[in-house]
């Protein structure tokens, strides 16, 4: 029969075990997402979606079409297989670049006008400009880690795991649900949207880095 103080030594392990979990878990089999390769790959995608865009439209005007959701880039070899990571990219250059149209297209646009809605400043661009503002926290944003959330059998959920760490060493964890948006005109392809309210985001944000400098307030 164990002894009490075996007892003892192995209710401590299992204690720090579920301690451990607890702060670490969630972290575990996140990816770090490399920012300049990201911004790279987004803002040269952006590049070429206008080109095309433009010369699409030149074409229709030149030809007298008028159905111009028909005429679309072609898909980028390249491009992730994964289109949930695809997202993510798109929401994260939107931030690092401080670039509103790349922020807004990564998020389902009835979530966001809603969203949008929900302040009382009439102007919207002033409170896009907000939002993301706050969630860089004024541009701080250093590094950033993801996880596609797994379901039973290894399925994958439409939900991403975001932790942020800024340059002042604060960290913030938040998940995005994501949906496909089907293009109506090409039957197989879609794309993935945010649709989690930006609101929740941002207190996600702001309370675990209120969080942190309460800690550090205690221990001066």
């Amino acid at each position: 029969m164990p002894s009490k103080r075996t007892l003892l030594g192995i209710s401590i392990l299992i204690l720090t075990g579920l301690i451990f979990y607890v702060i670490v878990g969630p972290e575990l089999g996140k990816q770090g997402l490399d920012l300049n390769e990201t911004k790279s790959k987004v803002l040269s995608d952006v590049k070429a979606q206008k080109e095309y865009v433009n010369k699409t439209a030149k074409w229709m005007e030149e030809e007298g079409e008028q159905d111009i959701g028909y005429f679309h880039p072609p898909l980028d070899d390249s491009k992730s297989i994964d289109q949930r990571k695809d997202v993510l990219n798109y929401f994260v250059t939107g931030l690092l670049e401080n670039d509103l149209d790349i922020f807004l297209s990564s998020f389902n646009p009835e979530s966001i006008s809603k969203d949008l809605f929900k302040s009382n400043v009439q102007d919207k661009v002033l409170v896009a400009e907000d939002i993301m503002e706050r969630i860089s926290r004024k541009n701080q944003i250093e590094d950033i880690k993801y996880k596609i959330k797994k379901g039973k059998i290894n399925t994958e959920f439409n939900k991403i795991s975001v932790t942020i760490t800024y340059k002042d060493k604060e960290k913030a964890a938040f998940i995005l649900d994501i949906k496909p948006v089907i293009d109506s005109h090409h039957e197989g392809e879609s794309v993935y949207v945010i649709t989690t309210s930006v609101w929740n985001i941002i207190e996600k944000i702001e309370s675990s880095c209120s969080l942190v400098k309460k800690f550090d307030r205690n221990e001066k």
